[in-house]
């Protein structure tokens, strides 16, 4: 057939279509610059094969994954970004590739690099076209991309993907059936293959696929010149053709070879609102979308072609967003997207917004008058009462699609009675009963309101006027609740008959509760009462209520007292929404099964509920809708939910209660604030389509990762994160992100995410809708696989998303590094194995030298054992030499002689300190010394230690000075360790100068460091052969010595300098060293020194006086001669011959001496002459002193004689551990044979005092004698001997001790359990007691009693006597006297 007669066959077939008025069905959801869009104006749409939508506008291109925009722009100097913002269209090309144009040219954008490519000639040329001046390009149906060029020489070119063939069509001026221009504006391919081209000239052709040969053409009018837009051409589902000018006052033309139509479309009545045509798609409904200019979108119906307008409404975001569409776009879900000139997107998908919904416009007359709809009743008609929160009542005819409102008049008695509505009901006889808020109940026929009110005091009319439910029971009776009056029950004839109100006794037979919910009658005829306190049952043979009621303790009671609405499903069970969630109650079991939000529900609070089929029920919240799916296969009910909100198109969140209704037609009514939805369930479907999910992000360390970028030095994604794989990770980049999306465009906010990195969680995680992003930090080495899954309210779905991750170990744990660890390991392992070898080697040698030192040092504590023992037996013969000195010094008048025996008296005592040296050293490493300070002039001190020294002086011709800046210090030293240093250090000073040198004492006292401390310095200089340097840290070292000159021979032993430092380091000081070779050395030592005021007196209490001075009583002695001429005897026990000689020799003048010469024979000879005192040696044979004194004092026979102990050990220890066997008193030899016999005196003469006492004492009291007890008599004995020492000021704790023959510690006990007090209190209260007794006699004065009770000062006198009465010794003399005068 010619062209020509088929164009005329079409053409007599004109139809001419009908329009019908907006359909409200067509619910929009928008997106613009508030989501993230770059811009409102927006001129193209596409979807990619991965799902993405791309969207081109004025400013930029946008990828979109149904959560967020990527938003592309033009970046000066980065050629790999778009060369302009304003995007015209968006093409897929070839090599997956997307195909950008913008007003200065395409853009190729490559998905796995993100980046665009302006240089179109590379591929073009690859193609074989030579021209990149291209107009469009197309893909069609079948992989095939077109080629429009904009040059009219080149024609049209189709290139092959597969078989890489490109073809080029040309017009040829000879050929009919070549195309009628080189300059084609657009071209589709319909399902045969068929070829519609439009060119310039306004022709549209249709090419064979096989030949290339045009075979039918339109002619439908060339365009005038210089117009930029030619014809474009869109082929539907039935490959009808849509041919139109975009922005050209050009309608659109319709081409149905089938139904041999040809219609162009013009604006008019019944059909366009609008010439301005900008796109055309189709639906899958089949709808023709008509995309225009301020006209919004014509929906032309195919089968009769009529048209409906989708417009926007101001006051409706759900209408389309505006009226200037700008392109259409269909993706394959089916949803149409439609770009406007400056409000965004609109796109719509009968599943998106799956709920129609009315509600009132102010642009729309015919619209819902009133929005907020409180409840819902059906006539026989199928049309719709509504009745609203204050807009009257409402009758919906549905056929027609008007609203008809019903509102209160003052002014007509028969209007409504208040415009607030809370339940509608049609009785059996097809009246409408209306309850309202406050104006009671209306009855409405359709014409007439008859209204029913309450009048007090009559009960046949209803309780209130507030009426909150309405039904019908099986007897044709109504059944009416109110807010707080209870339940009327009308007959038929319309009269209360009926009344239930609570009256506040529980125990009645009524309801619980006036405030009245709803009510219904179940299947049994029982009627069930919902109200704000529980479930009442009224049970209706014996007309008897039961009462349901939450019980914490019942898991199967009602799930919260607060109830809203009842429903009796198909199977018997009752369904009761509460503020808690829905209680199902089963008569067979008398429990209720409870629901809430943990198993589902959107909320816990349920308005209103419908039942659909056996195993649906849909339920209202303030939060939604929820589908409830209930499995009843099983003994126990299984539920499934599936919730809706908003962005479906629920007409708000907040339903009203009473305010749901199921038509006769199976469709729902919910109601709320903003109007009210219609639907069928069986309608609501959810996406059949599982989506595509993607990763849309990688970051690292909380930044994007772009494809090519280096991040530390290296590129992560070589490609699109969405097209990755494997990623590959170094240790260092282990702290990431990656974000995924499901492409889903159907309320992608109610998809859910999970998400699980295989290899480190254990199990699946949760993902936040609003960021679906998982992040990890430190992951350790290793493979790894992050899967991602989606899912929505009824299932999760099978596909997943996946990534295999490899992180790469550090370079330390690369497999070549535990190759070398591996190598080094064996490595060293040699090196210990020869290491051990010359180890073990030398550890024998080492063996060999430490056994050798092992054995030198064993020899060398045995030295100094022997030592020691021989400095303990060098005491006795010192002893010996200096006593007999002392004695005969004493004597001899002789200058002369005597200056001689003061020489040997200086060098035995000298001779004592290296002796005493010896046993330091022996304490010292034992860590046993301990300073005993008394107080002293230490300069004087270290004064007469210098000049001792005089002697060597004159033999080696050395000259001595002593300097001291300060005449006299008095202080409290060690005098002991003082005279060590010293010695010491005048000992060396001596030993190591030439004879004719000098050595120096200069004394200086220096400021401290504390605040009242001063340090005494003091320097030994000498001019004599010195010491290197690298030898002075060594000096103080223990057996150190220097080398000497041969001419010198250094005779010490090499411990006098440590033994000085650790006496000086117990004192707190220091010392330190000066030296050079053969000039001499200089010792500073600074020792810490507290100035005592005036000379070493003291008035310090008893106890303070640590070793007080024992003074002979001469007078007491020539007393106790002239009693007793008869010798007192001494027992003396000494295993030395000479030193017992000598003792026995110097006594025998005033005593009885009998010897011993061990411990054992000293018992015997105690036993057999029972001699007045013992003095015995500690270190004997046999049995030593210590031995024997424990056993004379364990002896009654025995252990009254006093014993006292000579040794040569010093130390505290000795002397305590001596005294405590029971010792009387200790002395340490060397001894001074005075203080010897002096304390033997003055020892026999106490006993003798005691003696005489207590004789005088038996004889004056004869008659009172008892038998006291151990320690009775041993506090007598203590009162004697303070009462005898009473006036004695130096008497002390240590010599009451003595006297009693106890230790200081056991006399310390005793005294303070007897009295509370310790001996030093204990002394002083008797001094003090006596002195009262002194002061109240009157005979002597208060410095007399003073002194008669042993204080030395007056002053400390005063201050004790204070303490002690509370007044001064003056005022209580006067008191005394006082006293005796009245």
């Amino acid at each position: 057939m010619k062209p020509t007669r088929v164009l005329l066959f079409i053409l007599l077939h004109f139809v001419v279509g009908t329009a019908v008025a907006q359909n409200s069905q067509f619910r929009f959801s928008r997106l613009g610059i508030g989501n993230g869009l770059s811009h409102n104006q927006v001129n193209c749409i596409y979807k990619d094969k991965r799902g993405f939508m791309w969207i081109g506008t004025l400013s930029g291109l946008n990828k979109y994954d149904g959560y967020r925009f990527k938003t592309f722009k033009h970046i000066t100097g980065d050629t790999t970004s778009l060369n302009d913002d304003y995007i015209m269209s968006i093409t897929p090309g070839p090599e997956d590739k997307l195909w950008i144009e913008t007003r200065t040219g395409f853009n190729i954008y490559d998905p796995a690099t993100e980046k665009f490519s302006q240089n179109l000639k590379t591929f073009m040329y690859k193609i074989k076209v030579y021209d990149t001046y291209i107009l469009a390009l197309k893909k069609d149906r079948f992989g095939n991309f077109w080629f429009l060029q904009h040059n009219k020489s080149q024609g049209l070119f189709k290139y092959d993907q597969i078989t890489k063939q490109t073809i080029n069509l040309l017009h040829n001026d000879a050929d009919t059936t070549t195309i009628s221009s080189n300059l084609v504006t657009d071209l589709s391919v319909d399902s045969k293959g068929n070829i519609w081209v439009s060119s310039g000239l306004g022709i549209l052709e249709r090419l064979d696929p096989k030949t290339y040969k045009v075979n039918l053409r339109f002619h439908l009018g060339q365009l005038p010149p210089g117009l930029s837009s030619g014809y474009k051409i869109f082929i539907d589902k039935q490959d009808d053709v849509w041919a139109f000018v975009p922005s050209f006052s050009k309608g659109v033309y319709y081409i149905s070879l089938d139904k041999h139509v040809f219609k162009h479309f013009l604006k008019g009545p019944g059909c366009l609102n609008t010439d301005v045509i900008s796109d055309v798609t189709q639906d899958n409904q089949g709808r023709m979308w008509i995309a225009t200019d301020h006209g919004g979108i014509n929906l032309i119906n195919k089968k009769d072609l009529k048209t409906e307008y989708l417009l926007n409404r101001e006051d409706d975001d759900k209408s389309l967003g505006q009226n200037s569409i700008t392109c259409l776009y269909k993706d394959d879900a089916g949803i149409i997207w439609c770009g406007s000139y400056k409000r965004g997107i609109s796109y719509y998908h009968q599943n998106i917004i799956k709920f129609a919904s009315y509600t009132h416009h102010l642009s729309d007359k015919g619209s819902l008058p009133f929005s907020d709809v409180n409840t819902f009743a059906e006539d026989a008609a199928g049309n719709i009462w509504i009745g609203t929160n204050g807009g009257g009542l409402i009758y919906w005819d549905r056929k027609a699609g008007t609203f008809k409102q019903y509102l209160h008049s003052t002014t007509n008695k028969n209007s409504l009675t208040n415009n607030v509505i809370v339940k509608l009901f049609i009785d059996h006889e097809r009246m409408l009963w209306i309850g309202t808020y406050y104006g009671g109940l209306d009855r409405f026929d359709g014409s007439t309101f008859r209204h029913y009110k309450h009048t007090e005091g009559d009960a046949n009319t209803i309780s209130e006027d507030r009426v909150n439910s309405i039904n019908e029971d099986s007897e044709g009776n109504l059944l009416v609740g109110t807010l707080s009056a209870g339940l009327n029950v009308l007959d038929k004839k319309r009269n209360v008959v009926a009344a239930y109100r609570f009256d506040g006794d529980m125990s009645k037979n009524s309801l619980h509760s006036n405030y009245i919910s709803a009510v219904i009658e179940d299947s049994r005829r029982n009627v069930w009462i919902v109200t704000a306190y529980g479930l009442d049952l009224l049970v209706k043979k014996d007309h008897r209520f039961l009462h349901f009621l939450h019980d914490d303790t019942k898991p199967n009671s009602l799930i919260n007292n607060n109830t809203n609405n009842i429903l009796e499903d198909t199977d018997g069970l009752i369904w009761i929404s509460t503020r808690e969630g829905i209680s199902i109650f089963d008569y067979r079991t008398g429990d209720f099964t409870n629901l809430n939000k943990r198993d589902g529900l959107p909320d816990n609070t349920v308005i209103d509920m419908q039942q659909v089929s056996r195993n649906n029920i849909w339920a209202s919240t303030p939060n939604g809708l929820s589908s409830i799916f209930v499995d009843r296969s099983g003994s126990k009910l299984k539920f499934r939910f599936v919730n809706y909100n908003e962005a479906e198109g629920l007409q708000g969140r907040e339903y009203s209660e009473n305010s749901s209704l199921k038509t006769r037609d199976g469709e729902l009514l919910f109601g709320g604030g903003n109007g009210f939805n219609v639907f069928k369930p069986s309608g609501i479907n959810s996406t059949l389509k599982e989506p595509e999910l993607i990763f849309t992000d990688f970051q690292v360390f909380n930044k994007s990762a772009g494809v090519g970028e280096k991040i530390n030095g290296r590129v992560l994604l070589p490609k699109s994160i969405s097209m990755l794989n494997e990623l590959e990770l170094n240790y260092d980049d282990n702290v990431f992100a990656i974000e995924f999306a499901a492409l889903n465009y159907f309320n992608p906010g109610k998809v859910k995410y999970q998400y699980r990195m295989q290899g480190f969680d254990k199990d699946w995680i949760n993902a936040d809708n609003n960021i679906r992003r998982a992040g990890y930090t430190n992951l350790d080495p290793g493979y790894y696989t992050f899967r991602v899954r989606a899912g929505s309210n009824e299932r999760w779905y099978r596909r997943e998303l996946t990534l295999n991750i490899h992180i790469a170990p550090p370079f330390w744990k690369t497999t070549g590094a535990y190759a070398f660890y591996v190598l080094l390991a064996i490595g060293t392992l040699l090196y210990i194995r020869q290491r051990g070898i010359r180890k073990l080697r030398a550890q024998f040698a080492i063996e060999k030298e430490r056994g050798e030192a092992q054995r030198m040092h064993e020899l060398d504590l045995m030295k100094i054992k022997f030592l020691t023992n021989v400095s303990h037996e060098f005491r006795t013969p010192l002893s010996l030499i200096m006593a007999p000195v002392d004695k005969v010094i004493q004597q001899v008048d002789e200058p002369e002689v005597k200056r001689q025996l003061l020489t040997v008296n200086r060098n035995a005592k000298r001779l004592l300190n290296l002796v005493n040296q010896l046993l330091d050293f022996r304490k010292m490493e034992h860590q046993q010394l301990k300073l005993q300070k008394t107080n002293g002039d230490i300069i004087s001190f270290i004064k007469d230690l210098s000049f001792a020294f005089t002697d060597v002086a004159e033999q080696k011709h050395i000259r001595f000075i002593f300097d001291s800046e300060v005449a006299a210090y008095h202080t409290c030293f060690d005098h002991d360790k003082m005279e060590r240093i010293m010695f010491n250090l005048l000992s060396n000073a001596y030993k190591f100068t030439l004879e004719g040198g000098s050595v120096s004492v200069m004394l200086t006292v220096v400021e401290g460091d504390d605040k009242g401390q001063q340090r005494l310095e003091i320097k030994v200089a000498d001019t004599g052969i010195g010491m290197p340097k690298d030898k002075l840290a060594l000096i103080f070292d223990p057996f150190f010595q220097n080398d000497l000159p041969d001419s010198m021979l250094n005779q010490g032993s090499g411990i006098g300098l440590s033994i000085t430092k650790e006496f000086i380091k117990l004192q707190g000081g220091e010392i330190t060293v000066e030296s050079e070779p053969d000039k001499g050395s200089c010792f500073t030592v600074l020792l810490p020194v507290i100035r005592i005021a005036g000379g070493s007196g003291s008035d310090a209490p008893v106890h303070e006086s640590y070793e007080p001075a024992v003074e002979v009583v001469p007078a007491l002695l020539e007393q106790k001669d002239k009693r007793d001429s008869k010798k007192q005897t001494v027992l003396l026990v000494e295993d030395n011959d000479e030193l017992r000689f000598y003792i026995k020799d110097n006594l025998s003048s005033a005593f009885n001496v009998i010897e011993a010469e061990n411990g054992k024979k000293g018992w015997q000879k105690a036993l057999a002459q029972h001699p007045n005192l013992i003095v015995s040696d500690i270190t004997m044979p046999e049995m030593n002193g210590i031995d024997l004194c424990v056993k004379i004092k364990a002896d009654k026979r025995t252990s009254h004689i006093p014993v006292i102990l000579l040794t040569a050990m010093t130390g505290e220890d000795q002397q305590l551990k001596g005294l405590e066997t029971g010792a009387t008193d200790y002395l340490t030899k060397p001894f001074n044979f005075d203080i010897l016999q002096s304390k033997i005196k003055n020892i026999l003469s106490q006993q003798e005092s005691m003696r005489k006492t207590y004789t005088k004492q038996v004889e004056v009291n004869p008659s009172e004698m008892v038998t006291d007890s151990p320690d009775e008599a041993f506090f007598k004995k203590v009162l004697v001997l303070i009462d005898k020492n009473i006036s004695n000021p130096n008497f002390s704790v240590e010599e009451l001790s003595s006297e009693v023959f106890v230790s200081r510690y056991t006399l310390y006990k005793k005294i303070l359990a007897m009295t509370g007090k310790t001996p030093n209190e204990f002394v002083r209260s008797m001094r003090m007691k006596r002195a009262a007794q002194l002061l109240e006699s009157g005979h002597l004065t208060i410095s007399q009693v003073c002194h008669k009770v042993g204080f030395k000062s007056q002053k400390y006198f005063v201050k004790m006597f204070k303490e002690e009465f509370n007044s001064i010794p003056s005022k209580y003399h006067d008191a005394a006297e006082e006293a005796e005068q009245q």
